[in-house]
């Protein structure tokens, strides 16, 4: 999710995503998000906001959101520190509240050359979570995770970018409790606010709850503007 924009200020994007079929079936799902970042020559500090809803019929399919901020500090040009805070929950893998601080260092392996950004962090993070297990019945868990992902932008032109970060997140005394997630997108931009993103989000979960699978994935595109 690094910001390829290096001037100081504000800079806020809102995405949309909407789907809608009628018939046979009625099918309707929305995704919107919504960003905010301010950039100074040593700070980063961004707030990200989400929701996502899915109803085919009269049935949900999916209900989810989640709210993300990290502040980042400068300390040498290839050195930064992070903090950063989260709550989540998501009706379709049984979640029904996720809660995380913590923290870490990140490394910019190729920092901005050619419009190219590579960047590893490797972290630690407190995360309590309320599941609602099928067998078992609510489980609260508070734990510690050691947090570790790659993060790259790329600006082959004033029209198209692609960005990405992959996470992967294990408890700390049982490696067997593990988590993938990846999510990335290609953007066309059509003016200098407007653009159509297509996204891919994929989440690996090798310890699920009782009757969820161990991944999801998703495909989407929409509409992003960005002021």
């Amino acid at each position: 999710m690094k910001q390829i924009h290096r001037k100081t200020g504000w800079y806020n994007n809102i995405d949309l995503d909407l789907t809608y079929r009628t018939g046979n079936t009625e099918l309707l799902t929305l995704q919107t998000r919504y960003r905010i970042d301010y950039l100074t020559p040593h700070y980063h500090g961004f707030v990200i906001g989400s929701i996502q809803y899915g109803r085919e019929d009269d049935s949900f399919f999916t209900n989810k959101g989640m709210a993300h901020g990290r502040i980042i500090r400068s300390l040498a040009n290839h050195i930064m520190v992070e903090s950063f805070g989260q709550k989540q929950f998501n009706e379709s893998i049984q979640l029904n509240d996720r809660n995380l601080v913590g923290g870490g260092i990140r490394f910019a392996v190729l920092p901005s050359i050619l419009k190219y950004n590579l960047y590893i962090g490797i972290g630690t993070m407190w995360e309590h979570e309320d599941i609602n297990d099928s067998d078992v019945g609510e489980i609260t868990t508070y734990i510690f995770r050691s947090t570790n992902y790659v993060n790259w932008t790329v600006q082959f032109n004033e029209r198209l970018s692609t960005s990405a970060t992959g996470y992967y997140q294990v408890h700390v005394r049982r490696l067997v409790d593990y988590r993938i997630l990846f999510e990335g997108s290609i953007k066309f931009n059509v003016t200098n606010t407007l653009s159509f993103p297509l996204k891919i989000n994929f989440r690996y979960d090798n310890e699920p709850p009782t009757g969820i699978r161990k991944h999801d994935m998703e495909i989407f595109n929409g509409l992003s503007y960005t002021f």
